[in-house]
């Protein structure tokens, strides 16, 4: 059994990150763009760091150094290019029928700093909402609200009243390994692109998976001492 299945079999709660384990939310709309339109918003000079890596979420708090005002902005200006953007996000192979399958058997929350607002937009989209339990995402413009900060996961642990042992969290950043440790909740790290694994390894996830293929061959699959008390098999 390897040790995703383990992890499947042995906790009912799901947890999923959204850009990445369910879809690529910026495949159409580039991050670059997004970027581009956000720091038009930014009124003092930026550092170079802010804009390097493409990732708006870096802007997101950059601005939060500003104060509310600009932060808030920054953030409802990121909510509209989400929405936006889930227009043509790909989704990522096999993740919805991860999630259809799991949730036969248990329950699923999405957690994520994207948008709550484009995740619920996704959701519906796709016919996924009836299958997802919770959504705990970004709802406001607080850093601390965010991963690798374990809030969102703490709410979901709360939302759907249960407890660490009883969760798994998949996630495809190392923010995401570090919300998972502070959160007592393990996480299967999702290495979708080359050279990935080797990065998220040196944070020690409790599996690692390339395809999401693995994490759905997981959930259908019996565990080695199946009876009918199990939850995913």
């Amino acid at each position: 059994m390897t040790s995703s299945t383990r992890h499947l079999h042995e906790r009912p709660c799901l947890l999923l990150d959204f850009d990445g384990p369910i879809c690529s939310v910026f495949s159409g709309v580039s991050s670059r763009t997004a970027v581009e339109q956000l720091v038009t918003l930014l009124e003092s000079d930026i550092p170079a760091e802010v804009t390097a890596d493409d990732d708006p979420f870096d802007v997101l708090a950059f601005a939060a150094l500003l104060g509310p005002t600009i932060a808030d902005a920054i953030e409802r200006q990121l909510a509209t290019i989400e929405l936006d953007a889930i227009a043509s996000a790909r989704p990522t192979p096999h993740a919805h029928n991860v999630i259809r399958t799991a949730a036969r058997h248990g329950r699923i929350a999405i957690v994520s700093n994207n948008s709550h607002a484009a995740i619920s937009a996704y959701l519906d989209a796709h016919g996924l909402t009836e299958h997802v339990t919770g959504v705990y995402a970004r709802t406001d413009a607080d850093p601390s609200h965010l991963k690798p900060h374990p809030y969102l996961l703490h709410a979901a642990i709360r939302g759907l009243g249960t407890t660490p042992d009883q969760c798994t969290f998949v996630g495809d950043s190392v923010t995401d390994i570090l919300a998972g440790e502070a959160a007592a909740v393990p996480v299967i790290a999702f290495a979708n692109k080359p050279g990935k694994s080797e990065k998220l390894a040196a944070h020690v996830p409790a599996a690692i998976i390339n395809s999401m293929n693995e994490l759905f061959s997981a959930s259908t699959s019996p565990p080695a001492d199946h009876h009918p008390g199990n939850i995913i098999g």
